[in-house]
This record gives C-alpha cells, structure tokens and sequence, in this order.
C-alpha cells in the first residue's frame, strides 16, 4: 500500500508531538520546582496549645505566660532543585549528601542524625545565628504560642529553642534542636502533595517537660534542757499537696537532743510548687511547744533559689522543758528500697544531728 507524503508527514508530526509532550512535562516539574534564590523566607515558630491536634494542653497555662527564645543558624546552602545542599560557614565540615536527592528516601533518623551533629558544631564553634525570636502568647491568642523569623535567605537552618523555665520554676521546658529546610513544599517534607515553594514556613515545637524539685529545712530549737531525763526526741508529720489538694508528698522526720540548742534537718527532692505542711506530732514527754505546732510553707524549686527568684522553704519550731519528770526517746525508722524488691534499712542511731 502507497502511502502519500501528506499522511507521511502527519505521522510524523504526531510522533513528534508524542515526544514532545513529556518534555513539556518535564519542564513545567522543574519550573514548579525551583527555588527562587533571591526570594527572603520567613519562619514562624509555634507551641500550638488548646485542643487542636498535637497540641499541649497540659501546659497551656504555662505557655500563655512564658517566652521561649529561639535561634536559626544556616548550616547548608540549597540549589535551585531544593535537592542539594552544600555546608556553609562554621559547618562546612558536615555531609549534606544523605539528604540531597530524592527526599522520599530520606529517614527521621538521617534528619535527627544530621541535627544532633549540626548541634555540636554549633556549641563548639559558637557561629553568629542567622535569627532569634520570642516564641510567647499574643495578646488575645490563648491558643498558641508564636515568634516570627524574617529575612532569611534560602537553605538549610537548625532550629535551637532554649531550655526555659516556666514563670513559677517549678517545670522546665526543653527542646530538640532540629533541622528544617526554607523554602519548604508539602512534597518535600512530607514527600507527597504539591511541590510548590512555600517561602514563609511554619514549625511546631514539641516541648518536654521537666519537674523541678525543691528542699525543706525544718529547724527545731530546743530552750533548755533536763539532761536526768536523758534524751530527747521530738517527730514531725510532712505532708505536701497539690493545687487540687491531692496528697502527693508524706514523710515523718524526728529530731533527737541531749542538749539545749538549735539543729535543722533538710528534706530533698520535694516537687516543686506542692503546698507542705509541717506538723510537731510528738514534742518529747516533758517539753513544751512554744507557738504553733504547724507551719504551712510552699516549696520553690532549686532552680528558682539559684535564680534569685524565690528563697528555700523552711518552717522553724521552739520548745521548752515543762518541770516533768517523764523521759522520751524515740527513733524513726527509714527504709529504702534495694532496687531488688528488698528494703534495706537506714539505722537512725547511726545518724548525727538529731
């Protein structure tokens, strides 16, 4: 069969356009996917609280009234595809490689990897950072907290937000610093959806909270002293509470005197915040409290005394002889678990100062 130079031709243009058409696809990928370099980025760093999912509810009263200071620095530039990174400036020793390429093939481990190595060059060589904001609560906005970062240039950056302490000290809230990349595409990040530049990001903080603990000094002040009776003990109740009222602390602690005088004993790791009261359950068989017999005090944390923000709780009880002739000693016993399902116990006659 005889096939005329117009059908020739057609075919020919139609297999031309065949060719054509996937180029044209591949052309308009790469224009949707390059990086304007001389685009600014912005950063806006959030604490999202108030129900919405991922959110921190339990620390919603604290992030409402604290400010989280937060640092960039860029460690890597970013080529027109977003596909290559090459290390700048104090981390230019680093690797970019596992990472430049197909991000669908990238791990949390390799990020997570990649930023805890970012983190030491950056406390070892100290660099300028790129940008800092307050991650606080805007006025009116209960629901999160946010800071805005502007004016940065395309690339790879490692977010390090500071360890803070909430307005009371009694959490610490800290953060893993980590790597995000501007500008930043749905596909990217999450290695499907669209792949178009988003150049003003938004990140969200995952904060871990840290109890902070606090001491107690009890101070017992012994006037005088008969020393035909013999020693002398006297026992204090220490229970502290919530502010629910929920009982969340108890112990007894005793004191023993073979003369008149002052001692203090310290109770450690006592959380933070508890509201504790002290009560003198046994004043010795022949002495007398002066004043009360319960002291109430709230503990401030170890963090807020070295701060200057608050000053050790401490309660402090007098007595005196009463002319009996009744004897009283005592000893309080305190066990310890071995770790093994045992207790093992601290023999109080080998103690000192009480």
């Amino acid at each position: 069969m005889k096939v005329s130079k117009r059908v020739k031709k057609g075919y020919v243009l139609a297999l031309a356009a065949l060719f054509l058409l996937p180029c044209l696809s591949i052309m308009q990928v790469r224009a949707a996917r390059e990086i304007d370099l001389n685009q600014e980025c912005s950063l806006t760093v959030s604490v999202e609280v108030g129900g919405a999912p991922g959110s921190n509810d339990a620390y919603l009263e604290d992030f409402n009234r604290m400010s989280i200071p937060v640092s960039v620095y860029r460690v890597a530039d970013v080529d027109i595809t977003g596909q290559k990174y090459t290390p700048a400036d104090a981390f230019e020793e680093m690797n970019f490689s596992e990472i430049s390429g197909d991000s669908s093939s990238v791990t949390a481990e390799i990020w997570e990897t990649l930023a805890e190595q970012a983190e030491a060059v950056r406390k070892s060589r100290e660099p300028e950072p790129a940008g800092t904001a307050e991650v606080c609560a805007a006025d009116g906005n209960s629901g999160s907290a946010r800071g805005k970062i502007e004016e940065l240039t395309p690339g790879l950056y490692l977010v390090v937000p500071e360890e803070t302490y909430n307005p009371d000290y009694t959490v610490q809230y800290t953060f893993t610093p980590y790597l995000t990349a501007l500008p930043s595409s749905s596909y990217t990040v999450e290695g499907e959806g669209s792949d178009a530049w988003n150049y003003d990001t938004v990140i969200g903080l995952k904060p871990d909270a840290d109890p902070q603990y606090g001491r107690l000094k009890i101070t017992k002040t012994l006037q005088n002293y008969n020393e035909s009776l013999g020693q002398a003990t006297f026992v204090f109740r220490i229970t502290g509470t919530d502010k629910d009222g929920v009982v969340q602390y108890e112990e007894v602690e005793s004191m023993t005197y073979t003369a008149a005088g002052s001692n203090t004993i310290t109770l450690e790791k006592i959380p933070a915040g508890l509201s504790v009261t002290v009560e003198e359950i046994y004043s010795g068989a022949s002495y007398t409290a002066e004043g009360s017999k319960e002291e109430t005090v709230l503990i401030t944390s170890d963090a807020a005394v070295t701060a200057g923000a608050a000053q050790e709780a401490s309660v402090a009880f007098r007595n005196r002889y009463n002319g009996g002739n009744r004897g009283g000693y005592g000893v309080t016993n305190h066990f310890e678990s071995d770790g093994e399902g045992g207790w093992i116990w601290n023999n109080p006659t080998t103690s000192t100062g009480r």
